[in-house]
């Protein structure tokens, strides 16, 4: 194998871990071996995170925590490996990028769980010249940083930024130094009206053509035809109306790909489709010239260009699984015979700037990932390293896609694991609500899934009312109805798996976070009789909590809370009758409360009040209800030794109660 020898080198930093019979939980939940495997613009660098230390998990008989990853890169022509000096720190490496072909840019992100802003750095590929190019923090409850807009590929030493240096609240763009961390301003926010920056919009040339901005419940689109001109207002649209942003500029600086619906200047729509579409845009003309691709079930979710043309590749859009709708047949037929050597899995390929080498992950239900290099001159692929090497994915549980009839008829899609050794058939099972709610379940590895599915439960996660990706009537026939119609969907999906005769209806647990810690508490006041136990994870318990015990940051969005929630100061009737503190005496199931003391998204203070009213009702700590809080933890845990602790406590906690 060509590179035989860049995969020892890996081998060596992500160690060897065995399994019991019965997996440990620290298979599941401690770091990656490696992850964000990827090339130096010109192909001639490999660069990964890898754990600091080389090993990987506190399992028995193995070595000390992982600890914070660092930069590992190889120099592919020497097979000369370099873990890059200073960046091992207590503030974790969040992401990394190619600057230049010889510096790479980091993110640290605090491991408080706070708000804080993620710092910016640098480092050249042989550890000299590191430096923190832009601090993060937090200023007047905001949390201030950068965030790279632009890599400005043909200018090796710069990047386009949006970074809030002026003002919290406001976000403009700077060209950034790679070197020095000088910041010369590009395009200022011009905060008109108090409108909020929501992201700005860059050309293939670098230049910055357009923002989109929100206040209340309006969104606008500002753009110019070039860098020169003032911003002007192109669009304005209501929330959860429709509405259209650019997905991508074409080569032409003229024509702007737009995802939405088209809505003239005066209001007017265009295509009152239910889904986001794909639509290519004169921005000269002011004119919607075709509408490129829409799917009738599933929003569009962009398009992909080619990284030496520029020319567009192909359309990306989360059906079941991620599908692809090709606009270049060249990539089209390299990407399907790649694909053959990988049947099982998804196939995703980042390519160097000139196209002619490739970094191929691979990932499925049953697969946490694979790296492997391509070479397009011979068509050779080479593995590299796995992300968890630990797993055998022979050993793992097929996730399967599922769609049933809530009680009004409404379509719900969802996923369904089923131990890999069951025949599927009257299983204890958990529900597994997701977070947002504005956001959706999607089919691929997934640990909790996959752990619980190895203690033999089945695991059922579903797209309720008020996901993602699915059109906006499927977003909007949530709005209000919280703990009603998007918990009667939560509940139907058991009904559901009950009928298709893959649960027993008397061995059925619910958990969830964030949102989804909601769902079961609402589900445990709202229907008690239909779960044996529960797990809230960092979830909301008290509504007007929701409204009052936020981070000032969530002030641009109290308009739009209200139309999707509701709106505590005029509805505190009805809100309070889907807060799931009011009716803690109608608990009566075993009940897991998960919280990060430093959580901004949802307060601790919903576990505070949660156990302090079930003491109040009589319940009894390690009898009715269990308590785990962490102090250096946030919005979910993020440090290993947490969630290995957690997991392990939710395996006795199923155990007791669906075995």
């Amino acid at each position: 194998m060509k590179n035989k020898f860049l995969l020892a080198l890996i081998t060596v930093f992500i160690g060897n871990i065995y399994a019991k019979d019965l997996p440990p939980v620290e298979l599941f939940f401690c770091d990656s071996a490696m992850r964000g495997g990827s090339l130096s613009p010109d192909g001639q660098y490999f660069a990964a995170l890898v754990p600091a230390n080389g090993a990987v998990c506190s399992i028995e008989g193995t070595e000390d925590t992982a600890g914070t990853p660092v930069l590992l890169v190889i120099d592919l022509k020497t097979q000369t490996p370099k873990i890059l000096s200073g960046t091992q720190s207590s503030n974790r490496i969040g992401y990394f990028f190619w600057m230049s072909n010889s510096r790479i840019g980091f993110s640290r992100v605090t491991n408080n769980g706070g708000l804080d802003g993620n710092s910016l750095w640098a480092v050249n590929i042989d550890g000299s010249k590191m430096k923190e190019l832009v601090p993060g923090g937090l200023e007047d409850g905001y949390p201030t940083g950068a965030g790279v807009l632009d890599l400005m590929e043909d200018d090796d030493m710069h990047v386009l930024v949006s970074y809030n240096k002026r003002r919290p609240k406001l976000n403009d763009v700077y060209k950034l130094n790679i070197f020095s961390g000088k910041l010369t301003l590009v395009a200022k926010d011009p905060y008109i009206d108090e409108q909020t920056n929501l992201g700005w919009a860059i050309d293939q040339q670098g230049l910055v053509r357009g923002y989109y901005a929100v206040k209340g419940l309006n969104y606008f689109l500002y753009h110019r035809n070039d860098s020169k001109s003032d911003f002007e207002l192109l669009r304005r649209f209501k929330f959860q109306e429709a509405s259209f942003a650019p997905a991508n500029y074409s080569y032409d600086p003229r024509y702007v790909y737009m995802s939405g619906q088209p809505v003239t200047k005066d209001g007017v729509v265009l295509d009152d489709s239910d889904t986001s579409a794909l639509w290519l845009y004169d921005a000269y003309e002011d004119r919607f010239v075709e509408k490129i691709y829409q799917n009738d079930r599933y929003d569009v979710g962009g398009i992909s260009l080619s990284e030496k043309t520029k020319q567009p590749k192909y359309i990306g859009y989360m059906g079941e699984k991620y599908e692809r709708v090709w606009l270049d047949k060249e990539m089209e037929a390299i990407h399907k015979t790649i694909e053959a050597t990988f049947p099982d899995d998804e196939v995703y390929i980042s390519w160097t700037k000139n196209e002619d080498k490739a970094v191929i992950t691979t990932a499925s239900d049953v697969n946490p990932g694979e790296t492997y290099l391509y070479d397009r001159n011979n068509g050779s692929i080479s593995f590299i390293a796995k992300s968890r090497p630990w797993i055998d994915k022979n050993k793992m549980s097929p996730m399967i896609p599922i769609e049933f009839k809530a009680r009004d008829g409404v379509m719900i899609s969802g996923y369904l694991t089923v131990p890999a050794d069951s025949d599927g058939k009257n299983l204890p099972l958990i529900i597994n609500p997701h977070g947002g709610p504005n956001a959706r379940d999607m089919w691929g590895y997934n640990p909790e899934h996959q752990f619980f599915a190895s203690r033999g439960y089945a695991v059922l996660s579903m797209n309720f009312r008020g996901s993602t990706g699915y059109g906006r009537e499927h977003v909007k026939s949530a709005n209000k109805q919280w703990g009603r119609k998007m918990q009667d969907d939560v509940t139907d999906s058991l009904y559901w798996a009950v009928d298709q005769g893959i649960a027993n209806k008397d061995k059925v647990c619910i958990y969830g976070a964030s949102y989804g810690g909601y769902a079961v508490m609402a589900g445990i006041t709202k229907t008690p009789d239909l779960y044996k136990c529960a797990v809230n994870y960092v979830g909301v318990t008290d509504m007007k909590l929701l409204f009052t015990k936020r981070p000032e940051v969530w002030e641009i969005w109290d308009e739009q809370q209200k139309v999707e929630i509701g709106d505590y100061e005029t509805e505190k009737e009805y809100l309070d009758a889907v807060s799931p503190i009011n009716m803690v005496d109608r608990i009566k199931t075993p009940l897991y409360i998960v919280h990060g003391v430093r959580d901004w998204r949802v307060d601790r203070a919903h576990a505070d009040v949660l156990k302090r009213e079930l003491i109040k009702s009589g319940k009894k700590e390690g009898t009715d209800f269990w308590w785990m809080m962490k102090a250096d933890e946030g919005h979910g845990f993020r440090l290993e030794e947490n969630k290995v602790e957690l997991y392990s406590e939710l395996d006795d906690f199923f155990g007791r109660y669906l075995n």
